[in-house]
């Protein structure tokens, strides 16, 4: 598959090289005006100060003042992006892939790449096109923790935040900070942290948060000590998953439906943007309350910029972003965390608490089915026709709409695969949703009930 995605970059390191982080950064560097200031970060993957290193150089050769942020995670980019009114930034990070792929994330102006900006990019790097050579360019280098931590505190200190915390961040980016960043905001807090050195390799803990089986030992950790809440991170950190006292994993829907009562009155004119894979238990919390839903397809730029455009006050994404307006559309995992802390205090209640009071929520979790490119089409082209008679949304894939719930289908943008996902009113319903949806798909409609009942054969 090509490394070129639908709002970023991404695939296997054996695809990659300087000379193409090279070739990206001046492509970008030469879209600003010279002198401009131009924040660059990387993830804790062994390929990253290199591919680093390498884009800040391309963005030297076309006259911009690149601004080298060492490894740190993602969200702290953006906010350097934000502190430093700078006019775009980039991080060379692969996410919550595993250690053998590596990528790239930017914004140059005031909106996320779409596909044609990806598009671009690629073909200037096929033509040679890459801008002129401009004097001026200069690094420097800048340490922008201080400034963050400082803007955490500021946006969110005045609680105690009572209570031991689990923190795992997974080897990845908020190794080594996340904890300490927490006590600094919430006094009463006693942050508990593993997996907390940062490890390129990922061996301690696969870097993919939005996975229950990947958070084994942080629940047997909240289970030994007894602690209230669990957190853990994804491979850059912009995702975040929560753990109860009671050792349960939160859905990332149980989250977004906690965080949306948050808002509480602000959702009075306020907008929700979320994917069409989440419940749509979530959007109608939001209606409830005041606000409107706008549903968007899954990718971290879509939403951001869906959030951007449409003024959003709060916006969710199954895989476990969270975005904020006052983030400039953004996400920011820790930024969630404290979120999450300081709603839990003002309600005096615990996140076992918050969990029982979300409503039942009967969705299928991502099932992930090999098909390659030309059959994705054809598998899609024939659900359209076979439910032709119900109402269809073609904003991701296909959603089809039934009186008891919905089915989603998809193709991924970052393997060979279609995405399957599905929810119903309650157990029984969903299951005999699926069985009516499978009926006439032959071959492929086995597979589809085959990986859900592994599927639910795993959560019992």
């Amino acid at each position: 598959m090509s490394i070129y995605k639908a709002c970023d970059i991404r695939g296997p390191v054996t695809q990659l090289s300087p000379e193409l982080y090279r070739s990206w950064g001046r492509i970008l560097g030469s879209r600003l005006e010279g002198g401009s200031i131009f924040p660059v970060g990387g993830d804790v993957r062994l390929t990253s100060p290199a591919f680093r290193e390498a884009f800040i150089e391309g963005l030297i050769s076309v006259g911009l003042r690149a601004v080298d942020l060492g490894t740190l995670p993602t969200p702290m980019v953006y906010f350097a992006r934000r502190h430093l009114q700078a006019p775009g930034c980039a991080m060379v990070t692969a996410s919550h892939n595993p250690p053998d792929i590596n990528g790239l994330k930017w914004m140059v102006g005031d909106l996320p790449p779409n596909e044609e900006e990806v598009q671009s990019l690629r073909k200037g790097v096929d033509s040679g096109e890459m801008g002129k050579e401009r004097g001026g360019g200069i690094r420097e280098k800048m340490d922008i923790s201080p400034a963050y931590r400082e803007w955490l505190w500021e946006r969110w200190a005045g609680g105690q935040g009572k209570g031991k915390i689990i923190v795992d961040p997974g080897t990845g980016c908020w190794a080594g900070r996340a904890g300490k960043y927490l006590e600094t905001v919430f006094s009463g807090a006693e942050c508990i942290a593993i997996h907390d050195r940062e490890d390129g390799l990922f061996r301690e803990r696969n870097p993919d948060s939005s996975r229950p089986e990947h958070l084994r030992r942080l629940v047997e950790e909240m289970v030994h000590r007894e602690a209230d809440l669990g957190i853990a991170f994804d491979g850059d950190g912009d995702r975040v998953a929560f753990v109860d006292g009671e050792g349960r994993v939160l859905t990332a829907e149980e989250t977004a439906w906690i965080l949306v009562q948050s808002f509480g009155e602000e959702w009075r004119g306020g907008t929700f943007v979320y994917d069409l894979k989440c419940s749509d238990r979530i959007p109608q919390a939001v209606r409830e309350l005041g606000g409107d839903a706008q549903a968007q397809r899954s990718g971290h730029a879509f939403i951001r910029t869906s959030m951007i455009e449409g003024k959003g006050l709060f916006g969710a994404e199954v895989s476990g972003h969270y975005f904020y307006g006052e983030l400039e559309g953004g996400d920011d995992g820790l930024f969630t965390v404290c979120r999450v802390l300081r709603y839990l205090e003002e309600r005096g209640k615990s996140l076992a608490e918050m969990r029982r009071s979300c409503p039942p929520i009967f969705t299928t979790p991502d099932l992930r089915l090999e098909f390659a490119a030309g059959e994705q089409e054809e598998i899609i082209a024939l659900i359209r026709e076979q439910f032709g008679n119900y109402p269809q949304s073609s904003v991701d894939g296909v959603r089809v709409e039934f009186p008891d719930g919905w089915a989603l289908v998809r193709q991924s943008v970052t393997a060979p695969e279609l995405t399957f996902r599905f929810e119903g009113g309650d157990a029984v319903s969903l299951d005999s949703l699926v069985r009516r949806f499978i009926e006439n798909l032959g071959e492929v409609g086995k597979q589809i009930y085959e990986t859900f009942d592994r599927e639910k054969a795993g959560r019992r």
